[in-house]
């Protein structure tokens, strides 16, 4: 269930011992960032997690977490062992989770790796698509940035491929493979109003502003166009920004909502009020500004190819919401106009790869993450930029792009198992920020576990793994 491939059992069980420093090294034998991750991760694997059955799944995440955390506290440096140097030059465009996963591996092999980055900081979406209360600049700084930097990545920021230095100079400036990891910045948008209409954001480009620094006006009540986790976000941020109201309206149910369940939970706590089954029609205005945006009640008819239900409009529904500024925050998909027009693209506008190599059409380019899956997630974008860096090592060495193994997902639904009873010890709350704290500012909101309460959420793992092993003798 761990697109990284992490032995989850193994490092859950060396927690349970106390053996912390163990459990983080297990860990980082196939996710160099756990401090980040254990922030931010939709945790596929807590859906997978046989405890469930009985009662709750295991806090798997908020167990890595805390390891990282542990050694974070403790002034703990990284042993990064590095191969001999070598002479070859590596580009990586974007430095997003794919790319400075990437980098990580390729610098730790010996390669001479430098990261171009168009904003002005580093680290993708991590930096400027992750607010503040979920995932802490110095965390990114500490976890990330500063492992990737001493281990000699060179990142550029500032710097535009296809503007400030055309994607055909790389080569030509002695790189020798280039992974290209942009993500998918570019927001997609509904035509709603006119352009020129004050108060209508994207929820990117808010969201961007808003972890950079940046403040807005966004009067006394907002409504958010959108059900994922940018929407999720924008509409935590607006709260935090001192507006009164923040609303989201979203076309399908809760159970078709792509965005993270705790999010969604932890937003309503704030007081997110969420609006299901309402699809937008038009934004009116007064004076060239924001006041409402009319609605209407949809109602879910069958099944589209995402294997949701197509929303269907209800006749003569309609309604209207009073508002001061409205965020879309609809999707997004990647922009590739950098890019020379030889590069193959699929239909969802992203860049065509190998799926199992990552290469693309022109020899000794490869991409991953979200410029290849469309939005996607951190795990998901990390993996690819490890698997990304396996085939650039094999393509620089002269060898065979041969297939790289797809990480070996454990299932344990078919075992027996003997009959446990559900325990009286639950699932162990994260601890959070008192909500009336929270909404006052971009402080972290989850606190992370204590030792006493890692041990004890340790203890609670079934070990499917030794199950197995039984099964497999």
């Amino acid at each position: 269930a761990c697109p990284l491939g992490i032995d989850i059992p193994g490092y859950i069980n060396l927690v349970a011992q106390g053996r912390f420093e163990d459990a983080l090294a297990l860990i980082e034998k196939e996710n160099p960032f756990p401090a980040i991750c254990g922030r931010v991760c939709h945790h596929p694997c807590e859906l997978k997690c046989r405890r469930g059955e009985l009662d709750e799944a295991v806090a798997i995440n908020a167990i890595k977490r805390f390891t990282a955390d542990y050694a974070l506290a403790r002034g703990r440096e990284g042993a990064l062992p590095r191969l001999s140097r070598k002479e070859e030059k590596v580009a990586i465009v974007g430095s997003g989770p794919a790319g400075l996963t990437a980098a990580y591996y390729l610098a730790r092999w010996g390669y001479q790796v430098t990261i171009f980055e168009s904003l002005p900081v580093a680290g993708g979406m991590l930096a400027v698509g992750i607010p503040g209360y979920r995932l802490p600049k110095e965390i990114l700084k500490r976890d990330v940035l500063d492992v990737v930097e001493d281990l000699g990545v060179k990142i550029k920021t500032n710097t535009h491929i296809g503007k400030d230095l055309p994607f055909e100079e790389l080569p030509k400036l002695g790189y020798q493979a280039i992974f290209v990891a942009t993500g998918a910045h570019k927001s997609r948008r509904i035509d709603l109003c006119s352009k020129r209409t004050s108060g209508v954001f994207s929820g990117l480009k808010y969201l961007r502003e808003v972890c950079l620094g940046k403040s807005f006006e966004l009067g006394g009540k907002t409504v958010v166009i959108g059900g994922g986790n940018v929407a999720i976000d924008a509409a935590r941020s607006c709260l935090r920004q001192g507006v009164r109201e923040s609303v989201i309206i979203y076309r399908r149910s809760r159970e078709e909502m792509p965005a993270i369940e705790s999010e969604i939970e932890a937003a309503e706590e704030e007081g997110v009020e969420i609006l299901y089954l309402a699809a937008p029609v038009k934004i009116l205005t007064r004076n060239g500004k924001v006041r409402e945006i009319q609605c209407q009640r949809m109602k879910l008819g069958d099944y589209d190819k995402s294997g949701r239900r197509r929303p269907v409009p209800i006749e003569g529904s309609l309604f209207a919401i009073d508002a001061d500024s409205i965020i879309m925050a609809i999707g997004q998909s990647p922009d590739l106009s950098f890019l020379p027009s030889s590069f193959q693209v699929n239909e969802g506008d992203a860049l065509q790869v190998n799926p199992q190599t990552l290469a693309t059409n022109r020899p000794g380019v490869f991409g991953g993450g979200d410029v290849v899956l469309g939005p996607a997630t951190v795990a998901e974008a990390m993996a690819a930029g490890k698997r990304g860096a396996l085939s650039i090592d094999r393509y620089l060495r002269g060898q065979a792009l041969k297939i790289t193994p797809t990480v070996k997902k454990k299932t344990f639904e078919e075992l027996e198992r003997e009959e446990v009873e559900p325990s009286e010890d639950l699932r162990t709350k994260m601890p959070t920020l008192p909500v009336e704290k929270r909404v006052r500012c971009f402080g972290q909101v989850e606190l992370g576990f204590s030792e006493h309460m890692a041990l004890r959420e340790a203890k609670r793992c079934l070990r499917c793994d030794l199950e197995q092993k039984k099964e497999e003798r």
